[in-house]
């Protein structure tokens, strides 16, 4: 039988797979220049992550036969001069954006269909938790062996040599030490085990957010946003880490994660409040020398004035307990940043990025997640 060789597919065969990884490539690349739309689209965060989206890429230019007729009859071609009416100019030519006509040709583009799962491949390719400590490891990842019984039987690396010799010996007295030969299967002893799951540290994300009558519904959006791309990232790339879920508005108080993304603003603001809602949590559950501490708090910057000098000793307490502090104010408009912003920008352990747009959901993500030497202040 004659061997099969790559000569023997179909030419037109190649062509389609050629044709494949071309359009694969163009989407990709599509994917990368709309990250920061995609990001922000209001579509993702509400959605069950099933969602599809349409990205715009250019179209494919295939070799064809075009028929040029600029300038020549053709059926249909009238030879008396255009009246009024009459369409401007040459066809496929026209000035994007007003209603004159113009004689610059159009790009072909076409849209295609890409999954959540595309989206969050290429969003989380180059993100990573920063300053992550391999030595504090998932919980119940490292294993120990608990001796439980000795037993006749087993497998050899269960085998308890000294209890073995032991039994040789007693034998061999017994036997007013006539015994010739080696160990027999008397002799054997073995240790049996059972697997006992060590206490170990990991990573922790503590989510803190405002959620005072003075989050407007942009305001929300934003935090929401970065908070549901957050999770999805840390899914997919470290799904044994922990998330801690605060809402504040004058008081902090721990909610699971469905009331934390559709909880309603209401009351005034006291961030002092879930600053030390969360040392509290970090002091009694997730002690720093065994876990690497993620806290991010997003809010609109307003907050009682007479908190202010509170809300930054407690902050930078925390920022001294975490692997990272990172703090986000929206902005719905143009507008100085708040004394707590200013504040939290001098101290080292803390991130601060102002949110003024949807797309700047990405630059966040990229802020306190980015490459190693990614500015932390945006």
């Amino acid at each position: 039988m004659r061997r099969y060789s790559v000569s023997d597919t179909p030419r037109h065969e190649w062509n389609v797979a050629a044709d494949q990884r071309r359009h694969r490539a163009k989407v990709e690349e599509a994917i990368r220049q709309h990250l920061a739309d995609m990001v922000a689209d209001e579509k993702i965060v509400m959605s069950d992550g099933q969602k599809t989206l349409a990205v715009p890429i250019p179209e494919f230019s295939e070799f064809r036969i075009r028929f040029e007729r600029q300038g020549q009859e053709s059926v249909g071609h009238r030879l008396d001069t255009p009246g009024e009416g009459d369409g401007p100019g040459t066809p496929g030519q026209g000035n994007q954006g007003t209603k004159e006509g113009g004689s610059t040709p159009g790009i072909d583009v076409e849209e295609t269909l890409i999954t959540l799962e595309d989206v969050q491949r290429a969003v989380f390719d180059n993100l990573a938790l920063p300053d992550l400590d391999l030595n504090k490891p998932a919980p119940g990842a490292g294993m120990d062996y608990t001796p439980v019984t000795v037993a006749r039987t087993g497998i050899r690396s269960q085998w308890d040599k000294r209890r073995t010799l032991k039994n040789y010996l007693l034998r061999r007295q017994k036997a007013g030490g006539e015994v010739t030969g080696g160990l027999i299967a008397d002799d054997l002893r073995f240790r049996l085990s059972e697997p006992v799951h060590q206490e170990q540290g990991g990573a922790v994300v503590i989510a803190m957010m405002d959620t005072s009558g003075s989050m407007g519904s942009f305001e929300k959006y934003l935090a929401k946003s970065f908070f549901f791309w957050t999770q999805a990232f840390l899914r997919q790339k470290y799904p044994a880490v922990d998330m801690v879920f605060l809402a504040h508005d004058v008081r902090a108080r721990e909610v699971d994660e469905d009331s934390f993304f559709h909880r309603g603003a209401s009351g005034g603001t006291v961030s002092s409040s879930v600053y030390r809602l969360a040392l509290e949590v970090v002091e009694t559950r997730y002690p720093p020398d065994r876990f690497n501490v993620y806290a991010f708090h997003f809010t609109d910057g307003g907050n009682l004035t007479s908190d202010n000098g509170l809300a930054v000793e407690t902050g930078s307490r925390l920022s001294q307990m975490v692997t990272l502090f990172g703090y986000g104010e929206i902005h719905d408009t143009e507008r100085n940043p708040s004394p707590l912003y200013q504040e939290f920008m001098r101290l080292n352990n803390v991130g601060v990025v102002i949110l003024r747009t949807k797309e700047d959901i990405f630059k966040a993500m990229l802020a306190f997640f980015g490459p190693k030497g990614e500015v932390r202040h945006a």
